[in-house]
């Protein structure tokens, strides 16, 4: 298995559109930070590390969409490329293929999660410093959570859109097909909200965002909780699975 998940990394990192993704979280962070920089200076406003990182989480909304990429493309591209007929040759039986594919696709989710956190807190000490930064343990707890929150909506979302590249084996459909999607269903949701129609806590993209249960904030729908929200993502999880692994297992993958 760990041979499969490194071969899955060696793919990725070998492929442009990776590195495109990385590049572009780098140079959104370094602008986040040279505007943020410019508006406190500006406003003659002090500002230190730990500020800077907590107003950072406030753009972690993005890093779904770059995982999201990759899970929706990891799958089909061996169908695009016609190179699934040579990986399942190998002695791996298609679910240990499958699984790796999955594993891989959310490792990258957390890559994308832990180099944005580092470019935070570089960036944060190059432009801010640390002076008045004061070792705060709940302001320290309420960015770990906001990390937590994005990081559970980066396992859905490349959940969702592995499964549309296992289903359809196409990486450009699979992937525009997630991004119209979530787009889509979360405004949708948040239609329903607005109008109180209570079935709309049954729809997947009511619950992926898990910050809106955090002391402070209100839950788009009344009634709802962290633990009713993550049974609601655990159901979705287990079906977005089975039909990825429906998909890829038992149809027919020849070329």
């Amino acid at each position: 298995m760990m041979k499969l998940i490194k071969n899955e990394h060696m793919k990725l990192i070998l492929q442009k559109s990776s590195m495109i993704l990385f590049i572009a979280v780098a140079v959104i962070s370094i602008l986040m930070g040279v505007v943020t920089k410019r508006m406190m200076s500006g406003a003659g406003v002090g500002e230190n590390v730990l500020g800077y990182l907590s107003f950072s989480t406030g753009f972690l909304f993005i890093l779904p969409f770059f995982a999201l990429v990759i899970a929706g493309s990891i799958v089909a591209n061996e169908f695009n490329w016609g190179t699934i007929k040579f990986l399942l040759i190998r002695p791996a039986v298609r679910t240990k293929v499958l699984l790796a594919k999955y594993i891989t696709a959310l490792l990258f989710g957390i890559y994308f999660l832990i180099f944005f956190f580092a470019a935070a807190i570089l960036l944060g000490l190059l432009l801010f410093g640390t002076a008045g930064a004061a070792n705060d343990t709940a302001f320290i707890k309420s960015i770990g959570l906001n990390y937590l929150t994005v990081l559970i909506e980066i396992i859905m979302m490349s959940t969702f859109a592995f499964m549309i590249s296992s289903v359809f084996r196409n990486s450009s459909l699979a992937i525009g097909l997630s991004i119209f999607i979530t787009f889509s269903g979360k405004t949708f949701v948040q239609l329903l909200a607005h109008y109180n129609l209570e079935w709309g806590k049954y729809i997947l993209f009511a619950h992926t965002n898990l910050s809106q249960h955090l002391e402070g904030n209100r839950p788009l729908f009344e009634g709802t909780t962290m633990v009713y929200s993550t049974f609601v993502l655990c159901i979705y999880l287990c079906l977005f699975l089975a039909a990825s692994w429906f998909a890829f297992t038992k149809r027919d993958v020849s070329i």
